[in-house]
């Protein structure tokens, strides 16, 4: 293959049951000038033969097998291995809508983008049938690298999930963008997109739904809640709140930082109390207390930044309070609360 114009990366991890439809939705694009890469990261179910046979049918596929390593040791050693002008990615369980690759590799040559970021669906999927979708919603837009910080309120709303989007290897390489293989449980992606906006990249965003992000409850993780999880939060933070401030965007949206704050410790207090985890209630509020040492937390906040909330987002307003104050047990009763109030 002379001439290959995408390379698709695919982490796979013990998911026989799903990966032929995830690696015929890619196969069956009508752009083919793209590589398959296929990365077997210790499999102990059938998937790493299934990989075998696929390249066996398609001389697209490439296969890796490899010990198990995390995804994104997965991704990395896809990143080793691609060859071709942009880089795309897929996980093992998701779905490839048709014409992904032909419009937004049109779009990336059209005006010579570093990145195309399109929309996604996120489909919740139990005991086989849909119960729940929803989409991403942004601009189309196109900006150039000097016009990235100017922008990067509609950038940001393209959502930091590395699947949907294509990257131009070049820039990867130039700017040494991998992913970080100490973050096992999550957040990798965050960390990723980060560090390729850091860069001012040329950006052109398509609001047109392409990839189809799938959370099936009998594919999902136990529940089981790690430390690492928390942690790779935190870095990412920092990396972010550089980004903040190189952009500018506060001056624009005062509440910009501050808001996204809230939502991530949100996040934290759900990630800390989900009902399958059996964990001592003292132990969740320690782990909010460990999440409150994050740096990005050191700094006293802007009285006129906190006050933009409160007019744009009063419960985003008592979330942020509560934590900055550090009222622990209100804010995760609020929130548990809340959560329990949603799912009746």
């Amino acid at each position: 293959m002379p001439d290959i114009k995408i390379s698709i990366i695919v982490p796979v991890y013990n998911s026989e049951k799903y990966l032929p439809e995830t690696a015929q939705s890619i196969l069956k694009q009508s752009f083919s000038d793209f590589e398959l890469i296929l990365v077997d990261d210790g499999s102990k179910d059938g998937s790493g033969k299934i990989c075998d046979q696929l390249a066996a049918k398609d001389t697209r596929v490439k296969v890796i097998h490899k010990t198990n390593g995390g995804i994104c040791s997965a991704r990395n050693a896809g990143l080793k291995m691609a060859a071709g002008e942009y880089i795309a990615f897929c996980d093992n369980d998701d779905i490839y809508l048709p014409e992904l690759l032909e419009d937004n590799y049109a779009l990336a040559k059209k005006y010579d983008a570093d990145v195309v970021r399109y929309s996604r669906s996120y489909r919740t999927v139990k005991d086989g049938k849909v119960i729940a979708e929803e989409k991403t919603s942004f601009k189309a837009g196109v900006y150039s690298s000097s016009q990235f910080a100017a922008n990067f309120d509609q950038i940001n709303k393209a959502g930091e999930g590395i699947w949907a989007g294509i990257y131009r290897r070049t820039f990867l390489q130039k700017n040494q963008i991998d992913f970080d293989e100490t973050m096992k449980f999550g957040y990798e992606d965050l960390d990723f997109i980060t560090k390729i906006y850091l860069c001012s990249p040329s950006v052109v965003l398509n609001p047109k739904t392409y990839y189809v992000w799938i959370m099936r409850y009998a594919h999902s993780t136990s529940g089981k809640t790690d430390i690492n999880n928390i942690t790779s939060l935190m870095k990412c933070l920092e990396n972010k709140s550089r980004l903040v401030t190189q952009t500018g965007i506060e001056t624009q949206i005062p509440a910009f930082w501050v808001e996204e704050l809230s939502r991530r410790i949100y996040t934290i207090v759900r990630y800390v109390s989900p009902k399958k985890v059996k964990m001592p209630f003292g132990k969740r509020i320690e782990l909010l207390k460990y999440f409150r040492t994050a740096a990005v937390f050191q700094q006293p906040t802007d009285k006129k930044r906190t006050e933009a909330l409160k007019k744009q987002s009063k419960p985003g307003w008592l979330i942020w309070y509560l934590f900055d104050k550090k009222h622990y047990w209100l804010l995760y009763f609020l929130v548990t609360g809340k959560q329990r109030l949603s799912e009746k």
